[in-house]
């Protein structure tokens, strides 16, 4: 199983659908078979090819044999309305599902009891005891 991804310069919808039809018929010739299309509208490109601003992508989900796709790969090259293509054999590409992520409970702070709060100290008391500790 592979998947033909390209892109078709913003042209009329008269062309647009003969040059998709040119390429479906491509495909067939090659003894490829179409299981499915998925067919964008008028998409603003990232960056200018060729001077286009816009396209249309386009991805097919076929089969074919291995030897033919150098073929194919020829024809979509030739065809001046692609002006992007990309194949991908399918069964290389591996999904990897999303690893379960395990979210741990934070650690609970420990509330004061009356035995820990003990008695509040004084501040003059401190400055006496701080002024002993910097004097040795």
């Amino acid at each position: 199983m592979y998947e033909l991804s390209f892109i078709l310069g913003a042209l009329s919808e008269k062309i647009e659908e003969q040059t998709i039809a040119n390429i479906r018929s491509a495909v067939n010739g090659l003894g490829g078979n179409i299981k499915k299309e998925n067919i964008w509208n008028k998409q603003k490109l990232a960056y200018p090819i060729k001077k286009h601003l816009f396209g249309y992508y386009i991805f097919f989900n076929f089969e074919m044999e291995s030897e033919k796709i150098p073929e194919l790969q020829k024809q979509l090259r030739l065809n001046g309305d692609v002006l992007r293509f990309l194949i991908i054999n399918m069964s290389d590409v591996k999904i990897a599902s999303p690893k379960p992520r395990i979210i741990k409970p934070k650690a609970a702070v420990p509330l004061r009891t009356e035995e820990d709060k003990g008695e509040k100290v004084k501040i003059e008391e401190l400055d006496k005891k701080l002024e002993e500790i910097l004097k040795e």
